[in-house]
């Protein structure tokens, strides 16, 4: 008698996780993996997420080490950006109510600057055919968010430093609030701190000024930066490590400091985790 045949459903979910990459003439390049992905896909992947992002360097690379940075996963990362969401939304409700929910633009998405001042190149995905020829997708329309403030001046976001024309994201999530000293001074003294001879004076102000500064730098978060070293990859001593493994990049972003065209051609390539959200493991930047 044959076997019960199994019904359990193997789902197959079409998604290209990446590609090697390339890169300009600058020393450093910038992977937006949500770019990539988008472009490789031909489907938006949005930029306000935590991509899970792996980086590996071929076998045979011989170029100089590269430095793989990511934006902080961190509180203040995460709450500067839904604050400016936020606030995109409000500078921008009264126009949303006067359009048609098919007249706003079908791929809005909110995006911001890097806010990097080092030179860089922007990365592009490389496909390859079997004939060996290789094309780098540079097509994709992918536009910073604008808002205009209270003098009518148009500005856009940033992880970086503020200007005339942008906000910082994290500066502006700064002046919501710094952390302050709590309580701000201590006293030398309590409630009927004289009726019983058993309170002292002393343990009274140890208990108001031990704890009162907060366990970290309220004078701002950003500082020093916002981006922080993941991994060191390369084939030469005092390196061969060839894969940063799985990493969480918020907003996609992926730095890779020492890689340019002069090193050997598509010799990087950067994969998504496989996960939910269209087939890569995102989670919203949002929730």
């Amino acid at each position: 008698m044959a076997g019960k045949k199994s019904t359990k459903k193997t789902t197959h979910y079409p998604v290209v996780k990446g590609s090697p990459i390339s890169a300009g003439p600058a020393a450093n390049t910038l992977v937006d993996m949500a770019r990539n992905l988008s472009v490789l896909n031909r489907r938006l992947y949005r930029y306000g997420r935590f991509y899970n992002v792996k980086v590996d360097v071929r076998h045979d690379y011989a170029g100089p080490a590269i430095e793989v940075y990511v934006l902080r996963d961190d509180w203040a990362v995460q709450k500067a950006f839904q604050m400016a969401y936020k606030q995109y939304l409000k500078n921008t409700a009264d126009e949303r109510k006067n359009l048609s929910n098919n007249q706003v633009a079908r791929w809005e998405d909110f995006r911001l600057r890097d806010g990097l001042t080092l030179a860089k190149n922007d990365a592009r995905p490389v496909m390859h055919s079997p004939a060996g020829g290789a094309t780098i997708l540079n097509a994709g329309s992918f536009v910073l968010s604008k808002v205009l403030d209270g003098a009518d001046v148009l500005h856009t976001f940033t992880w970086g430093a503020g200007a005339a024309d942008r906000y910082s994201v994290l500066a502006e999530y700064d002046r919501a609030g710094n952390a302050q000293k709590s309580p701000e001074g201590d006293t030398n003294n309590g409630p009927y701190g004289n009726i019983d001879t058993d309170v002292d004076a002393g343990t009274m102000q140890t208990m108001q000024e031990d704890g009162a500064e907060p366990p970290y730098d309220s004078d701002g978060v950003n500082s020093p930066s916002p981006w922080v070293r993941v991994a060191v990859l390369g084939g030469t001593a005092g390196t061969q490590k060839l894969s940063s493994g799985f990493v969480k990049a918020p907003c996609g972003l992926v730095l890779l400091k020492g890689f340019s065209e002069t090193s050997e051609a598509y010799s990087v390539e950067i994969e998504a985790k496989s996960g939910d959200y269209k087939g890569v493991h995102a989670p919203s930047m949002l929730e």
